[in-house]
């Protein structure tokens, strides 16, 4: 096996992407209206991605069974999904945090009471943790770390 770092990585997709872009049109593949999508891809995009993951995406775009190496950014775990999507915490004094979970959408406002319904995210963290549930096919692959370990 391979071993590949990480800025390459992000590289090769970035490449990978650029070209089935120009070459196919991949817009007129989405349902939505394409001229309404965003197409860019950067190394944030990436950020605290599990290097596991990064090796399933050379996988499926090459071929080839590859080790990503590299240290993984040290993100937060996310107040309702536990994953480490976070790049700074909620705090008050500071006037930090407020970050959206890219993974289960709840915004950071440091929320403590998992049933307290919070206006800036129109539910609970209980509303929240049941859609995943609910909605669990959309969220079945783990691109994060889990903050657990």
């Amino acid at each position: 096996m391979k071993n590949i770092s990480r800025e390459n990585t992000f590289k090769l997709i970035c490449s990978v992407r650029d070209i089935v872009e120009k070459e196919i049109g991949l817009p007129k593949y989405f349902e939505e209206d394409s001229s309404k999508i965003n197409m860019e891809l950067s190394e944030v995009d990436f950020q605290g991605v599990s290097n596991g993951f990064l090796s399933e995406i050379v996988y499926a775009i090459t071929g080839y069974e590859v080790e990503v190496i590299g240290e993984v950014e040290e993100l937060f775990s996310c107040p309702c999904c536990g994953f480490k999507t976070l790049t700074e915490l909620y705090d008050r004094i500071e006037g930090t945090g407020y970050e959206i979970c890219p993974y289960c959408n709840w915004q950071d406002d440091g929320t403590s009471d998992i049933n307290s319904y919070r206006s800036i995210n129109k539910g609970s963290i209980v509303d929240y943790r049941n859609e995943l549930r609910i909605n669990s096919n959309k969220y079945y692959t783990n691109k994060w770390l889990d903050g657990k370990g």
